[in-house]
């Protein structure tokens, strides 16, 4: 089997970089969505607080 060089050990390692990018890229689009649907969820109680006709929660009907 041939050695390898050098610049393919280092092409190695900048894509397993590349991969834990993905993997931190991905976390991130998660909290932001998470972030998102929190913001709508309190936009969506206050306009049930405001308006009884559209309840969120049943038990707060």
């Amino acid at each position: 089997m041939p050695k390898k060089t050098e610049k393919a050990k280092r092409n190695k390692q900048i894509g397993t970089l590349t991969d834990k990018q993905k993997y931190e890229a991905k976390i991130l689009e998660k909290d932001a969505r998470i972030k998102e649907l929190e913001l709508e969820l309190i936009i969506a109680k206050k306009v049930a607080a405001r308006y009884p006709r559209y309840p969120i929660d049943k038990r707060h009907r």
